[in-house]
């Protein structure tokens, strides 16, 4: 199998995977913004699941999924090795963030004020801290089940990895529809639910792992024991990655501050960030996932040519996707949104507010998805210095801009400081890491230019056909199906236009070591 086709092959699969979870994500979202609507339960129990899903890419996906994947490729094939590594960061994690959730239910409150004190005075606060305290031990739960991950990746098993992300949505609306049919505590249910879902969740990666050879041993405590300095130098990398994790959190912490000071924009800002997060999950995650345990391998051989050329592939197929993704959603930001969630208690005001965000989100789909990528190449090769200054500086422009604009845009703050943080950050990350040796080759110059005009054409094709027959769909059954007839047709011809121009050729961008 050449490079080019494992890369595509590994990224259907999580891309796959990954939209299965998106599309049960958006049932999700349908079924909470029916019921719920951008009422007092739907916003407490929002802002509840932020607090462990945000320590989640703290401990988790922060340390482990970048310095974790070189490491035990470094180690990968001493069975012995791999098993007492993996034990050793397992009961780590275990101890580390059953203390955290412990005392994250204890200091709830505070934990809840810090992220929202605009509910301080209201219902809100006393739901969002007990739904804190149910579902804070999910952070325990899926750190554990992110190492598993880990190890299945670095593994390129990518299915049963990929796969766990659709079981916390499939709890979920099953905790929604049965709450409409036999009880009315929504907010109990969902919590439950979330904590139900880390279970299997654990126990699917870790059945997977041990099929693959990988489980929890017995570990030789020596000081001569290898795998004690490895798993120390480990957690060493991690606290700097943490750290960066943490800090940017930061934007996350300062987008729920603005928006708990607007009734129901906490609600809007969350269902608009995560159509935006559809594209970025199904693009730059997926290839990110797929891109690093391979770019690690390529830096390990000192074949840093074919680690570059790697590297411009997938940035030009993850350019290939984002590019109409974020063009689709700012220009159908309205049709897409009142077709999604307008029904039930998600009123027309609720709509038009969350259609602004979508736009200005969408802004940020480019830069997101390629920023994952230049920061591999720092990954690839285990520094972690450079990725932690990039976080600092933009979590110093994102809150500066956030708040300097909030007295002019409101609610719509937030996304317009990150959509105007991540496009600053990228062009500087670009310029630095030029300076380190990576190059946009040959390849993806000629590649850049076609991709950007059959955009364009895919949008001239949108606005004639919005312009000469939405008219005729005006009630909301006729824009879904609308939507469900001009999506296919604007993707079908954004890539008949890449086909005519020659960039999907298999030969168009394989293997170019050239500048």
């Amino acid at each position: 199998m050449t490079k080019k086709s494992a890369l595509i092959n590994n990224f259907s699969i999580v891309g796959l995977w990954t939209l299965f979870s998106r599309i049960l994500g958006f049932l999700r979202d349908i079924f909470l913004a029916l019921f719920l609507g951008s009422g007092p339960v739907a916003q407490a129990f929002l802002l509840a699941f932020t607090v462990p899903n945000m320590l989640r890419r703290i401990f988790a996906e922060g340390s482990f999924n970048k310095v974790f994947i070189p490491i035990f490729i470094g180690v990968k094939g001493r069975k012995k090795n791999t098993n007492e590594l993996v034990t050793i960061v397992f009961f780590s994690l275990f101890i580390t963030l059953g203390l955290i959730s412990i005392l994250g239910v204890i200091f709830m409150p505070a934990l809840i004020k810090a992220l929202a004190f605009g509910f301080l005075y209201d219902e809100r606060f006393e739901l969002a801290v007990l739904y804190g305290r149910i579902m804070f031990p999910y952070i325990l739960l899926i750190s554990l089940v992110q190492l598993f991950n880990s190890v299945l990746n670095a593994l390129n098993l990518y299915h049963i990895s990929t796969a766990t992300q659709g079981v916390l949505n499939l709890f979920l609306i099953g905790s929604l529809i049965f709450s409409a049919l036999y009880s009315s505590d929504f907010g109990y249910n969902l919590c439950v639910a979330v904590l139900a879902s880390g279970f299997v969740n654990l126990v699917m990666v870790f059945i997977a792992c041990r099929l693959n050879g990988i489980s929890l041993t017995s570990v030789n405590l020596s000081a001569l024991n290898p795998n004690l300095s490895i798993s120390k130098e480990l957690f060493l990398k991690s606290i700097p990655i943490s750290l960066a994790s943490g800090v940017s959190q930061i934007n996350l912490v300062v987008g729920r501050q603005i928006s708990s000071l607007f009734d129901g924009a906490m609600v809007w800002l969350i269902y608009a960030d995560r159509l935006a997060q559809l594209p970025i999950a199904l693009i730059g995650v997926a290839l990110n996932v797929v891109t690093l345990p391979k770019l690690s391998s390529l830096k390990k051989s000192g074949r840093k040519a074919e680690g570059n050329s790697y590297l411009n592939q997938s940035m030009q197929l993850s350019l290939i996707f984002a590019l109409p993704a974020s063009v689709g959603l700012i220009y159908l930001n309205s049709e897409i949104i009142s077709s999604l969630f307008q029904r039930g208690n998600f009123l027309v005001n609720d709509a038009i507010q969350t259609s602004k965000a979508l736009s200005i989100y969408s802004l940020s789909i480019i830069p997101i998805s390629l920023q994952m990528l230049l920061l591999n190449f720092y990954f690839a090769e285990k520094n972690i210095r450079i990725p932690f200054y990039y976080s600092l500086a933009s979590v110093f422009l994102n809150v500066s801009l956030a708040y300097t604009l909030l007295d002019i845009f409101k609610f719509l703050a937030p996304p317009i400081a990150y959509a105007i943080t991540n496009w600053l950050v990228f062009i500087s990350l670009v310029y630095h890491t030029y300076k380190f040796g990576f190059y946009f080759n040959s390849a993806f110059k000629r590649g850049l230019p076609r991709i950007v005009l059959s955009s364009c054409f895919m949008l001239i094709l949108l606005i004639l056909t919005k312009s000469f027959t939405l008219q005729y769909f005006s009630t909301q059954v006729l824009t879904i199906l609308w939507l469900s007839m001009v999506i296919p047709l604007s993707g079908i011809s954004y890539f008949a236009c890449l086909k005519f121009l020659g960039i999907l050729d298999k030969n168009f961008w394989v293997n170019d070591f050239s500048k």
